[in-house]
């Protein structure tokens, strides 16, 4: 892991003293650097991959002053989507071929082997159609190239986020700078380290028997839901705990980026649990994957798709296989049951006694974490081995 290496932490000191001796001019240089630096060691060679699209994004900002940007912004975000696409789903895309022509003795497409997924490209991707969309609407503030480079090549959210928003990062490099920022980032920091190292390491243990085939084979019910359980608390403490070290990291440079996570699974409903897991996911497919199909401003019909086509985007986004799709579906049908109930349930039902509202929000809260809880069994395993484990789980196998 990136975090348990002494010479990262070096190189994070290093940074942020480079980068507050350095004058505001030379700030988003520094951030450059770093984060170039910090790429190739870890990635290697797909560094000039990234760079080739953004000074490629950065000469169609150009061009668009002088074209119409009807159409070279909308083939710009395009062409990033298909370079991700790419990389992270052509051996998917040539699998389910495989499967399909499965009457053949040889695979009809040969899997593309040597297509590794480089790191952090999705983050990446997600964060340039950010950028080049915002600057087509005109909402970004003047700035030089550098300013695209700092905010793209920022190693601490790099790796696996939070996403971030241009117009609200770029201001903070020339904001002044408080003592406060060094304290609250070690704090961030240790607390994120507690996280991935002890608590998700620890209750990693008892969620061992849901990560093959063979180990749900051999547990009984009582602890495949012990292990299921155990794994839902381990992704939120693996996740929330990288999340508070990159805020953490983010702010030793003065820097305040989003948070991506607020006591998720004491969400009442899985719409409030969207709004409390990774927070900055969320906010990125609803600009730009909900609203653009129309949001909730069209027919209620349309309203469900919206939020199946949203939450199966985000399925595949988080991982290339089916099962990945299959657990963003589960999560869109729960959104547009949640929906239906709120808009034409909920209305004709009385409301809820005073002194029966504390018991009714733990019903609450438990209905939606055994939801989530049980959509988990879709991200750990393919979609047969899953199904197997939900039938199990829930009694019927």
């Amino acid at each position: 892991m990136i975090y348990t290496d002494w010479i990262y932490w070096l190189f994070v000191l290093v940074a942020v003293v480079t980068y507050h001796i350095m004058p505001h001019r030379i700030r988003p240089w520094v951030l450059f650097a770093a984060g170039v630096t910090f790429y190739y060691y870890y990635a290697g060679s797909y560094l000039f991959l990234l760079l080739a699209e953004v000074i490629i994004a950065i000469l169609i900002v150009k061009a668009a002053a002088k074209w119409s940007k009807r159409w070279i912004y909308p083939a710009a975000i395009i062409g990033v989507i298909l370079v991700l696409g790419y990389f992270k789903y052509t051996n998917m895309l040539l699998d389910t071929l495989n499967d399909l022509f499965a009457f053949m003795q040889q695979p009809f497409f040969p899997k593309a082997e040597q297509i590794v997924l480089p790191l952090g490209i999705s983050y990446f991707t997600f964060e340039l159609i950010h950028y080049l969309v915002e600057r087509k609407r005109g909402n970004l503030p003047d700035h030089r190239p550098e300013g695209l480079l700092s905010f793209i090549f920022f190693f601490p959210t790099m790796v696996a986020g939070p996403i971030k928003q241009f117009q609200v990062f770029y201001p903070q490099i020339k904001a002044k700078f408080h003592i406060d920022h060094i304290l609250i980032g070690i704090t961030r920091i240790g607390f994120g380290m507690f996280k991935k190292l002890v608590l998700a390491g620890t209750i990693d243990l008892l969620a061992q028997p849901v990560y093959s085939k063979a180990g749900i084979a051999g547990a009984d019910t009582g602890t495949l839901w012990i292990s299921l359980i155990a794994y839902t608390f381990v992704i939120y403490f693996d996740f929330s705990g990288y999340s508070d070290i990159a805020i953490g990291t983010a702010r030793l440079f003065g820097i305040v980026i989003p948070e991506n996570f607020r006591f998720p699974y004491l969400a009442r409903s899985i719409a409030e649990f969207w709004n409390r897991w990774h927070i900055s996911l969320g906010s990125w497919l609803t600009r730009y994957v909900y609203f653009p199909l129309g949001g909730s401003r069209v027919p209620a019909p349309r309203v469900y798709l919206n939020l199946m086509a949203t939450m199966t985007v985000s399925g595949l986004w988080h991982g290339a296989a089916w099962n990945f799709v299959v657990w963003g579906m589960f999560h869109g049908v729960m959104l547009c049951i949640h929906r239906f109930h709120v808009k034409q349930i909920k209305p004709k039902i009385k409301p809820v006694p005073k002194w029966l509202k504390p018991g009714t929000t733990v019903i609450a809260i438990l209905i939606t974490f055994f939801g989530v809880t049980i959509s988990r069994v879709f991200f750990i395993l393919p979609i047969v081995d899953g199904w197997d484990l939900m039938l199990r789980l829930l009694g019927l196998r």
